[in-house]
């Protein structure tokens, strides 16, 4: 043991604040708070501490260096834990670990702010959520554009000058076209936020209040658009599942084998049913890192069991209330999230069941905890791209999915697409313990030979042939062909399915993007519209410049903007 270390440990002050221990690389390993520095500290090198805790002994046995930070009171401690834990997520800390990645409500921080739906928290704004599904999102944000009318575009103002249909249709209130005055927006952003914060009844009280004056001043078909507003909000309330009080804004948590659940609870609606993987950790643990350290929005009550009068302290001064239920509704969604960790467990062992049935039948060495999925899709040959797609313990972990664009390729092959992409990837990434592709024989041997040009093997490869469903391997393992409900088979073909949406949605946004900009747009009289025409019948520049001029009628159906572009290809021969 590091003799310079325990002398420092014996030298901490007796005060409250945080500990950092270091490896002997200048990693972080340890993050710990303590109202008694050197006590805690002390603790990790007993070796009665060690029987009992073997993690204590690791964490002892593996720092070659102590730091601290002195604060001044409970709550500090916890936040400056949490952050620290958060951004050098130390190997010995408990971290919470997302099971998907949830959607949020992005409000940018601009002139006009505009709002969107987003899964990833780095731009200026505010967030809310997260929420349980992005269809439940788009409910809600399609709800709050018919209130209040914020706008849902990301266009810069100053270049637009008319509003768009969604303007006529009531859903946005121009603020490019001056359509609303800046004091007016903001007034309106207020509203929102606070129905977004739970507030609901008050949007609610007043739209009926409209309602009501607008038929009485006999403005009908204005009140029955409000009407309609009303009778969407009920169909969002029925469409969440859970009833609750509209006064109620609270989250709720539960942390028990291994998960923790949390609902989220804004003006009686469920906006929230989050589950995370938490092994080991406590709602102290939860609490810390999902709110202060993740900057998740507190609400106004926490309802949780497992927290004693010290545990609350810090919390106190950020929550109305935090605690147990108080009354039969609020125990009644801390049975509906002991429920969510059941059936999560339940789903859990089903993929374990499916994924060790997978080892045994298609004869795996090792348990296939983590698959990757790989698929190629192009028009033609024309922006040939690759997905990648990864699952770990039988579900999707989109965070590492990848996308490669495949260039020098400028006819369909499959085979030297996989074969690029395997290189590229796997000469700096790990094998994952099983590689999906989708293919038969010819793909599998491209791909097995991909990993003998660059001296990888120990690879296990399998290829879904699509005609039968058949899994096929590069050795003597010969096909498979399992019952088309067979779980291992259905296992398979979610993955293909995922991996070939992944990267058709790629090759897209590709093909969209070059219909968009191109050297047509030089040409007068050239739209989107016949551009993208023009490219998808002769399948470039090239094509269009060999076109004769029936040809380009036949496309274009107008004699003008056929000269237009044949005087076009004479001026600048297409460069």
């Amino acid at each position: 043991m590091n003799d310079s270390l325990l002398e420092r440990v014996s030298q901490l002050p007796e005060e409250p604040g945080v500990y950092i221990f270091k490896s002997d690389k200048d990693e972080t390993i340890y993050v710990g708070k303590a109202k008694k520095l050197r006590r805690r500290v002390q603790s990790y090198f007993r070796e009665s501490t060690w029987s009992k805790n073997e993690k204590v002994r690791n964490i002892a046995v593996e720092a070659s260096d102590l730091q601290f930070i002195l604060v001044t009171s409970e709550r500090e401690a916890l936040l400056l834990e949490a952050n620290i834990i958060f951004k050098e997520k130390p190997k010995f800390n408990v971290l919470l670990k997302d099971s998907k990645v949830y959607p949020y409500i992005y409000l940018s921080d601009d002139g006009y702010p505009y709002l969107e739906i987003t899964r990833i928290k780095t731009r200026p704004g505010t967030y809310f959520g997260p929420y349980t599904s992005t269809g439940l999102v788009r409910r809600i944000l399609e709800l709050l554009q018919r209130i209040f009318g914020i706008r849902g575009c990301t266009f810069d103002l100053s270049k637009v000058k008319k509003p768009c249909f969604l303007y006529h249709l009531k859903m946005c209130s121009a603020p490019c076209a001056g359509k609303i005055t800046p004091e007016e927006y903001a007034n309106r952003l207020e509203s929102l936020k606070e129905f977004l914060e739970g507030d609901t009844m008050k949007v609610r009280h007043a739209l009926l209040e409209r309602m009501n004056i607008l038929s009485q001043t006999l403005q009908f078909e204005r009140a029955a658009e409000i009407r309609d507003i009303l009778s969407s909000m009920d169909q969002l309330y029925a469409f969440q599942g859970v009833e609750a009080s509209y006064d109620l804004k609270a989250d709720v948590l539960v942390v028990s084998s291994g998960l923790a659940t949390l609902l989220q609870v804004r003006g009686g609606m469920l906006l929230g049913k989050l589950v995370f993987d938490f092994p080991d950790g406590t709602p102290v643990d939860f609490i810390s890192q999902f709110y202060y350290a993740k900057g998740n929005r507190l609400p106004k009550s926490l309802i949780v069991y497992g927290l004693n009068k010290s545990d609350l302290k810090p919390f106190k001064k950020d929550f109305s209330y935090i605690g147990e239920p108080r009354d039969d509704q609020e125990t009644r969604l801390l049975q509906i999230a002991y429920q969510n960790i059941d059936e999560e467990l339940k789903m859990r062992l089903n993929a374990s069941h499916s994924l060790k049935q997978a080892q045994q039948i298609l004869g795996l060495g090792k348990f296939p905890s983590r698959i990757e999925g790989m698929d190629i899709s192009h028009t033609q040959g024309l922006y040939t791209v690759a997905s990648v797609v990864v699952f770990d313990n039988g579900k999707p972990n989109k965070t590492e999915y990848r996308r490669y664009r495949i260039s020098g390729i400028t006819e369909p092959n499959d085979f030297e697409s996989l074969a690029t992409v395997v290189k590229r990837r796997y000469s700096k990434h790990p094998l994952p313990d099983l590689l999906l592709i989708d293919g038969g024989e010819p793909q599998v041997r491209a791909v097995e030979k991909a990993f003998s040009e660059i001296g990888i093997d120990g690879y296990e490869i399998v290829g879904l042939a699509k005609e039968l469903n058949e899994l096929v391997f590069p050795d003597k393992r010969g096909r498979i062909l399992l019952p088309q409900d067979h779980p291992v088979l259905r296992m398979i073909i979610s993955i293909d399915d995922e991996a070939h949406r992944f990267a058709v949605n790629y090759h897209r946004v590709l093909r969209e993007k070059r219909y968009r900009s191109s050297k047509l747009d030089d040409i007068k009289g050239i739209g989107p519209k016949r551009k993208k025409a023009l490219l998808k019948a002769f399948g470039g520049i090239p094509g269009i410049m060999e076109a004769s001029e029936e040809d380009l009628y036949a496309i274009l159906k107008n004699r003008k903007a056929v000269e237009e572009v044949r005087n076009w290809i004479e001026r600048k021969g297409g460069d």
